[in-house]
């Protein structure tokens, strides 16, 4: 897809995952059911876009009762209901109900934060520099997922954005390495709103359906949220990055030995585009929009913030699942 060069295109998120290798890490595990993700800012960030991550992550395993429904919470338990698939190790192991093993949660929490506004490694990346910020990112931290944010002065068509897609994700294990989970998210002021910002910037593709003001009234602060949501999502309930948690066999085999096709790879990457209820290209699905500030939105978090999320495949119910 070819980017345009105006600046005065609205900020884009979207979220790239390329092969990385690293020969003295392991893989991912979530440590007493816990994923340590550790940010690092590349460039210069608004304060919205800061406060909606930092904000959209807290959300995750917010639970309380004196917040409003639907809330993020409830999309992150179809992630972590991902589990179920496993014969889960000892340290996990919970009462089992009638209609099956309850999934362990999935604590998501920040461990570390930090920005680099002088960009060490260029505005123009490559997969060169970007396994060194990856790398950066990780520092001596072995389990922690690493999230890179590039910002609006950065260039990342050399990682590979930017190619009718806002979600490029590769997995590479190269002999006996296992693969490095990585998420990195780029909010750059000119590359791909029309395929990455929708519904907040018209489609460059396709049903262009209606455009609808972000919550945050930040088109590049609430995109950044809907890649980064959909990143995280895909991560964690990948199996080749999830494998220290799990048995090698699943439980659920259908058809002799065909392993159930409930459970997909990529959950939120297949329900792209939809975010309520009765979506269809152009439309978003049942969403809402807020009275006072007209933002559109289909969830709750944490202070009675409003997001937009992506929806989330649900092997229960074999659809996209929505807040909404």
């Amino acid at each position: 897809m070819a980017s345009s060069s105006s600046s005065s295109l609205s900020f884009i998120a979207f979220l790239l995952l390329v092969p990385i290798y690293f020969c003295s890490e392991p893989p991912l595990q979530i440590p007493n059911g816990t994923l340590d993700l550790s940010l690092l800012w590349y460039g210069e960030f608004t304060p919205v876009q800061k406060e909606r991550v930092q904000d959209f992550i807290e959300s995750l395993n917010f639970d309380s009762k004196e917040g409003l429904d639907p809330k993020v919470s409830a999309w992150w338990k179809v992630v972590e209901s991902y589990q179920e698939r496993y014969e889960v190790k000892e340290i996990y192991q919970q009462k089992k109900k009638s209609n099956g093993t309850v999934a362990p949660r999935i604590k998501v929490k920040i461990v570390r934060s930090f920005v680099d506004e002088k960009m060490k490694y260029g505005t123009e990346l490559t997969i060169e520099n970007g396994e060194k910020l990856v790398e950066t990112a990780i520092e001596n931290m072995s389990k922690v997922v690493p999230v890179v944010l590039l910002s609006a002065q950065v260039r990342s068509h050399g990682l590979g954005f930017c190619n009718k897609t806002c979600q490029r994700y590769a997995l590479t294990v190269n002999g006996k390495e296992k693969p490095q989970p990585y998420v990195m998210v780029s909010d750059p002021e000119v590359q791909c709103p029309g395929e990455c910002a929708w519904p907040f910037h018209i489609a460059n593709e396709g049903p262009h359906g209606m455009t609808y003001q972000p919550p945050s009234d930040e088109i590049g602060a609430d995109a950044l949220v809907i890649q980064l949501a959909t990143g995280l999502a895909d991560v964690a309930t990948n199996p080749a990055l999830t494998e220290s948690l799990f048995k090698s066999e699943p439980p659920y085999i259908t058809e002799g030995n065909h392993i159930s096709s409930d459970y997909i790879v990529d959950p939120a990457t297949k329900c792209t585009r939809v975010f309520g209820s009765g979506a269809f290209p152009g439309f978003t699905g049942r969403i809402r929009v807020d009275p006072v500030t007209g933002g559109a939105f289909n969830s709750h978090g944490i202070n009675h913030l409003k997001f937009l999320i992506p929806s989330v495949w649900d092997p229960k119910t074999k659809s996209c699942w929505t807040p909404m």
